[in-house]
């Protein structure tokens, strides 16, 4: 086996990254990830558009911009990504983290309503 003549430090030369993509630049979809150690997990969507009013929910007159939010909140995008990467989900499952978080604060369950709190495998139900 002989490696190959590619000379990484060349330019144009695209870098060659561990998991198989460029952590630079954002790729729309759907993930899941916990936004603390030992929380729930929370539905991520990353996608290129325009930015909508935070009041009103209009979209702005406003330049494209790489957007995210968790479980349809929105949240810095530099906090998710690239962690969230690592588990692509599909749209069904977003919806499904999604009205978790909403049952949670319907019932009373303090860390599936809030992400941002620990979970306490005693006193909350398991996701399924």
């Amino acid at each position: 086996m002989t490696r190959p003549d590619l000379i990484y430090a060349a330019p144009g030369a695209s870098p060659v990254t561990a998991t198989g993509f460029d952590p630079d630049a954002p790729i729309p979809g759907y993930y899941r990830m916990r936004l603390r150690s030992g929380g729930v997990f929370v539905a991520i969507r990353i996608w290129f558009g325009q930015p909508r009013d935070p009041l009103t929910g209009d979209l702005m007159d406003r330049s494209l911009r790489w957007q995210a939010t968790a479980n349809g909140n929105p949240i810095d995008l530099d906090r998710v990504w690239p962690q969230c990467a690592a588990d692509p989900i599909d749209e069904r499952e977003a919806r499904h983290l999604v009205s978790l978080q909403r049952w949670g604060r319907e019932t009373g369950h303090a860390a599936l309503a809030d992400p941002t709190r620990k979970l306490n495998p005693l006193s909350t139900p398991l996701q399924f």
